[in-house]
């Protein structure tokens, strides 16, 4: 089979002939169909400063395949494996979870002490053929498509931000980046409660998309945020809830004045360097709550949200807007960061 290998530190990876994978012990083989791009795809593909940082947690061996977000059938299991059968339409969890720590057993496999990571700590499967154990491996809907199967895992990601949210009925929500698992947080907002959803980004095509979704839309170029947001929230004088998608630094130099006193901040996205913070004002202050990210909850968030795809309340499709063959990675991987959604690899 072919596969996209990361060899090394250097920039980029290789489209290569490797051997079929064969499953081991509670594994699962799986062809696949169709894989999306992920933000620290493009962190390791590029190996930048995000990748040096993530991967000083996390070992990487090279060489190894590149890819987590994939959905595809399963077409052969290994020994012991019972929950998951031959012909399964099946996506994959990204956090390969123990089972045996503290985080397990208390209901936070998502974050487990002992954590590897697919398609980073190990072969991931941007690739004809995946192999994957069968604890990450989540059963598709049967009316899900192979394309909404790909982004299941970081729709489920906005899925957890909004469930840490705890969003009351006329809450307004704003989402601080519009990238692929903001614009779908922005869906899952709309409803669950909340009276305004505000999105804010610097990308004005992602503005659009995020538009498009139900958002009231700030591009941070040329609009004054505080303003626009004061003008918005009225009486409370800021947001109840904000979610942070982007990893960006800068977003904390204005975030926290965009919150109401006693609000919430859900983290989602990483920074890639450390980040200066008033405790005393940004935090004690105002009464502030925040709830980092990391993950999803397994198998909560992935439930939740089947049943919302499953039912029409939103349509994480939307967010796809190109589509490659896995040879032509170069063009897929260039086109990150500019005017694009979701970009998937069609096998």
């Amino acid at each position: 089979m072919y596969a996209l290998v990361k060899n090394g530190t250097e920039k980029g990876a290789e489209y290569v002939k490797v051997e079929d994978p064969k499953p081991k012990r509670k594994e699962v083989v799986i062809d696949v169909k169709a894989a999306a791009i992920c933000g620290t795809d493009m962190h390791l593909y590029n190996w930048d400063e995000a990748a040096v940082n993530f991967t000083k947690k996390f070992k990487v061996n090279f060489p190894f395949i590149l890819g987590h977000e994939i959905a595809g059938t399963v077409v052969e299991t290994g020994p012991e494996v019972e929950r998951i059968k031959k012909g399964d339409r099946v996506a994959l969890e990204t956090h390969i979870f123990c089972g045996n720590c503290y985080q397990c057993e208390t209901g936070n496999m998502h974050n487990c002490q002992n954590m590897e990571l697919y398609g980073i700590t190990c072969n991931g499967a941007f690739a004809d053929f995946a192999v994957a154990p069968e604890k990450i491996v989540f059963r598709l809907p049967d009316d899900v498509s192979f394309e909404e199967g790909a982004i299941f895992e970081p729709a489920a990601v906005a899925m957890h931000g909004i469930e840490e949210a705890s969003i009351q009925p006329g809450d307004v929500v704003l989402v601080y980046g519009c990238g692929p698992v903001g614009l779908i947080a922005i869906q899952i907002a709309n409803i669950s409660g909340a009276s305004k959803v505000i999105a804010i980004d610097i990308n004005s095509y992602r503005l659009k998309m995020a538009e498009q979704l139900g958002a009231i839309t700030i591009n941070a170029n040329n609009q004054d945020i505080r303003s626009t947001i004061k003008n918005l929230c009225k009486y409370k004088g800021g947001v109840d809830v904000a979610l942070e998608v982007t990893g960006s630094t800068k977003v904390y130099e204005n975030i926290f004045e965009l919150i109401k006193l006693e609000g919430r901040l859900v983290i989602i996205g990483h920074p890639s360097s450390k980040v200066a913070v008033n405790i005393t004002k940004n935090i004690n202050q105002k009464g502030l709550t925040i709830k980092g990210i990391f993950g999803r909850r397994i198998w909560d968030s992935w439930c939740k949200l089947a049943s919302l795809i499953e039912s029409d309340k939103i349509d994480i499709s939307k967010i796809i807007t190109h589509r490659f063959s896995l040879d032509n990675y170069k063009k897929a991987f260039g086109m990150t960061g500019g005017e694009v959604g979701k970009i998937l690899f069609k096998m």
